[in-house]
């Protein structure tokens, strides 16, 4: 991969760079403890695969299931994308998820290691992700699990592509995931940075990271477009069931609170949660209890969707 894409300015992608070289450290101090981790079966060793795409082929954690969760049926499928300011490629940081998702839903779960900047730049991850999603539905007679019973969540970065790929599926006339789930994520990259407050002083998502986001990976991408800001998708009403995730103290709170808001009101089954106290991350940090209800509510979510016949 080339150190930047050529339309990136120097200082931003130097930024991206370090933020990539730190990630890893706070992902490991943060994101590790065994106190975060809920599967109640042991689950195997993901195992390191590689997905097609129209970019080329791209690494992904597969994560098999503990139990299938209807002997009359094969297994469902959960494509998950990490977070990361769209700058980050670690799946790694959704371990505890995959394995409380695979233990406790017996799914199996994707894992996708998609591309970022500042190597890239919108639509390469968009893309990546939905030919993900089409591969998981491609592969069920190799893989030996429901093409029928396929959902795609994330957490910031990859809540919102999350939303591409939904997106992406109805304009091209494909059948949806059958539910997606979104932990605060990103819903609108046309907001103006002073539109996003918190009462926190130090919250984690600061302006400064935002502005990262645009000059790097959404450089020169009309932030008006339903991929980019998905709350601005025409046919909201189009969406599958959604659980929408929040925190109090997040400043991306407000434009997910709006989407769900929007989505509710255009039909969509919209199951929404904003946790008192609780900054971006939330699913990966302490407190316990707010992790452990955060993870238990994407399982029940999933759960609900794919035992509908």
């Amino acid at each position: 991969m080339p150190f930047k894409d050529p339309a990136i300015a120097v200082r931003p992608a130097l930024l991206a760079r370090a933020f990539q070289a730190v990630f890893p450290i706070l992902a490991r101090y943060l994101f590790s403890s065994p106190k975060l981790r809920f599967a109640t079966k042991p689950v195997p060793e993901p195992q390191r695969i590689v997905v097609p795409t129209r970019h080329g082929e791209i690494p992904a954690l597969l994560y098999t299931p503990v139990h299938a969760d209807d002997e009359r049926r094969r297994p469902p499928v959960h494509l998950l994308l990490h977070g990361g300011a769209f700058v980050v490629r670690h799946p790694e940081q959704e371990d505890n998820v995959a394995r409380y998702l695979a233990s406790e839903v017996g799914c199996y779960v994707v894992a996708l290691d998609y591309d970022v900047a500042p190597a890239v730049r919108f639509p390469v991850a968009e893309h990546q992700c939905y030919d993900a999603y089409r591969w998981i539905r491609e592969q069920a007679e190799t893989r030996g699990w429901d093409e029928r019973r396929v959902s795609v969540g994330g957490a910031s970065a990859g809540g919102k592509l999350a939303l591409s790929v939904l997106i992406q599926a109805l304009q091209d006339g494909e059948p949806t995931p059958v539910a997606a789930s979104l932990e605060y994520a990103v819903g609108d990259l046309s907001l103006p940075d002073a539109s996003r407050t918190s009462p926190s002083k130090r919250p984690i998502v600061g302006q400064w990271m935002m502005r990262m986001v645009r000059h790097t990976y959404f450089q020169g991408a009309d932030l008006d477009d339903p991929v980019v800001s998905p709350v601005k998708y025409p046919k909201l009403g189009d969406f599958p069931p959604l659980l929408v995730l929040t925190g109090e103290l997040d400043t991306l709170r407000g434009e997910m609170h709006a989407l769900a808001d929007a989505a509710r009101t255009a039909g969509v089954e919209v199951s929404y949660h904003d946790f008192p106290d609780s900054d971006h991350g939330f699913t990966h940090v302490t407190p316990v209890e707010t992790a452990r209800s955060a993870i238990t509510m994407i399982g029940d979510h999933l759960r609900a969707a794919f035992d509908k016949p």
